[in-house]
């Protein structure tokens, strides 16, 4: 026999404390399946379509591709609508910015931008990162925007702006590696740090700091007084 899932029941006939408010009341959510989640979520359904059949269908597209839904892909469930629909999406937007809150660490020190970068780089050539930072600081993203050569690397504003946009950010933060040198900035490093400092403000976006990371260590813009 294949089983199939049976939608379209009225919940009326379900017993009351089998209904997915209730359960989660009696239970809690870890207790509700994701299509009941999805029903105490929604509130309710809407004509010829009751609150849990909504949440079957959408717990059944989120098995998929996740990550290219769209609010077109959710309006093609039959009695959906486009107020729920946008409900599905707000509340997979919060989960996603939470979970990455819970990845990224506030930014304190130029030592926690050191742990989080040398890492990423590979090989013998200079990459120039952006850090995106809230408000408070939180870490909402690293983006390489630049690989150069040996001693030299290269971004425009617009490479180093438009991931921040994007992503909301407030502050950010710029670091690059001397592969072959010291961690000291060079006067091309100073004048570059400060055209691009200019630069962001006219976009509301303030520079954090500049790191230049090296094999003896690190070189903070802030902590030696070349940005304000």
């Amino acid at each position: 026999m294949v089983y199939s899932k049976r939608l379209g029941r009225n919940l009326k006939e379900l017993p009351k404390e089998l209904l997915p408010r209730e359960k989660l009341l009696k239970f809690g959510a870890e207790r509700l399946d994701e299509a009941e989640l999805w029903a105490v979520i929604l509130g309710s359904g809407t004509k010829g379509f009751n609150v849990l059949d909504l949440g079957k269908k959408i717990a059944s597209l989120l098995e998929g591709d996740l990550e290219n839904l769209s609010l077109e892909k959710l309006l093609k469930i039959p009695g959906l609508g486009k107020v729920k629909a946008m409900t599905v999406l707000s509340v997979l937007e919060l989960c996603n910015r939470y979970s990455k809150q819970r990845e990224y660490p506030k930014i304190d020190s130029p030592k926690k931008v050191v742990e989080i970068v040398s890492p990423l780089i590979k090989g013998k050539k200079e990459h120039l990162f952006v850090l995106i930072l809230s408000l408070n600081h939180k870490l909402l993203g690293v983006e390489l925007v630049a690989i150069g050569g040996l001693n030299v690397v290269n971004a425009s504003p617009r490479e180093i702006f438009a991931p921040v946009l994007v992503k909301g950010g407030y502050f950010y933060i710029l670091v690059h590696n001397h592969p072959d040198g010291e961690a000291k900035p060079s006067p091309e490093d100073i004048r570059f740090t400060r055209n691009i400092q200019e630069a962001g403000r006219l976009l509301g976006l303030e520079l954090l700091d500049h790191i230049i990371l090296a094999e003896e260590g690190y070189f903070s813009f802030r902590e030696n007084r070349l940005i304000d």
